[in-house]
């Protein structure tokens, strides 16, 4: 075995390891969204697939967004199932950290709300809400977000 196959092979199983680990994390409640979206780089993108035997609370990501698998389901041959449009099936994910604030994300009832000192970036500025179960976007309720300077 050459160098060069000898060092992506063990790239490719610590990869492996360090997705298995954020998923194992994340579905059993130990990592928050904050952690999670800072393992995005370990996180992999949702595909149409057979996700009835994955955890729930495993996380994936789908056009910028990190979310957690809400409800195990089939969705081979479904494109129309992703994260962004299947909203009963999954669970958009939030940070504290300014510096990985993802575009805001309207809530699906309970679901998605952003809580205290959760961040989203909207309108070219990065805002935390100021309170819990959070569904406005920072134009419409201006008074539950701070714009984070």
């Amino acid at each position: 075995m050459d160098n060069q196959t000898f060092v992506l092979d063990v790239m490719r199983r610590q990869g492996a390891a360090d997705a298995q680990a954020t998923a194992a994390g994340a579905a059993s409640g130990a990592l928050d969204g904050t952690q999670i979206i800072a393992a995005q780089l370990t996180i992999p993108t949702w595909r149409p697939r057979d996700y009835s035997a994955v955890p729930v609370g495993t996380p994936y990501q789908w056009d910028g967004q990190v979310y957690k698998l809400w409800q195990q389901h089939n969705a081979t041959g479904q494109d129309n199932w992703s994260p962004d449009q299947a909203v009963s099936l999954w669970d958009v994910c939030h940070t504290t950290d300014p510096n990985l604030a993802k575009p805001y994300v309207q809530s699906q009832g309970a679901r998605g709300t952003y809580q205290t000192g959760e961040c989203c970036s909207f309108g070219g500025q990065v805002w935390r809400s100021l309170i819990d179960n959070n569904s406005f976007n920072p134009a419409d309720y201006p008074a539950g977000w701070e714009v984070i300077e």
